[in-house]
């Protein structure tokens, strides 16, 4: 945003004053007033346009980084200003909501297994040839260390997500995926049955490859059962 320009910032007339301060910036945010990247004015400066106390206004910016719509540079050049949009408000929120209301493993699977159908299915009727050229080169899992393994294993289903031409699945499937990623991050490569996942892989890319998506949901079905059953043995084992 032009810094030259100055908006019409309404003075504060309502009961919860940060509130007013979060709500406010929120929509010029969301509207595309502030884009990524632009510095939103000093505390100082939002305190005396509104009529509302130092506190009360900081109060509203944390609140607005407690969310992830802004970030908080320190130093000559810093200040506070807009991130880049991405599916981490997401996980942050549903992280938050899953530890709060204690949601078990089962039902984190199930929901990622009811998002991850739909996607699939799409993607199968929906898919371009530069989607099968991306899933292509993540199918081989047969790497050196269990972070390129995950990066890749995860990768394949945030490029099904994509290729299903639907952003809100992709980025909830973003979002879960980044979930799904602190359990499983618990098992050692060796513990993980890489041919397994390889062949369910291949079989997830065959079927979008081949327009099918009946045949595509099965093997999506395969593929996170296949591994949610794995955990769970690995995580047996280990209590013995």
């Amino acid at each position: 945003m032009d810094k030259k320009t100055k908006l019409n910032f309404k003075p504060y007339k309502k009961s919860s004053a940060h509130n007013y301060v979060f709500e406010m910036l929120k929509d010029y945010i969301i509207s595309g007033v502030y884009n990524a990247g632009d510095q939103l004015p000093t505390e100082i400066e939002l305190s005396q346009t509104l009529g509302i106390s130092r506190a009360a206004t900081r109060e509203g910016l944390r609140e607005l980084e407690g969310v992830g719509l802004i970030i908080t540079v320190q130093g000559y050049k810093g200040g506070r200003f807009v991130k880049k949009i991405n599916s981490d408000i997401i996980v942050n929120g549903l992280d938050l909501l899953l530890q709060t209301q204690r949601a078990s493993f089962d039902e984190l699977m199930e929901a990622r297994k009811a998002i991850e159908c739909v996607t699939v299915k799409m993607a199968a009727l929906n898919r371009s040839e530069e989607d099968l050229e991306a899933m292509s080169k993540v199918l081989d899992l047969r790497v050196e260390s269990k972070e390129e393994f995950y990066r890749k294993t995860f990768e394949l289903h945030e490029i099904v997500a994509l290729a299903s031409q639907n952003m809100v699945l992709f980025y909830v499937v973003q979002a879960i995926r980044k979930l799904i990623f602190q359990t499983y991050s618990n098992l050692t490569l060796e513990e993980n049955n890489i041919e397994l996942v390889m062949k369910t892989h291949h079989a997830i890319y065959n079927s979008i490859k081949n327009r099918d998506p009946e045949e595509a949901e099965k093997a999506m079905i395969l593929d996170l059962e296949a591994y949610r059953k794995l955990y769970l043995e690995v995580l047996k084992k280990r209590e013995l």
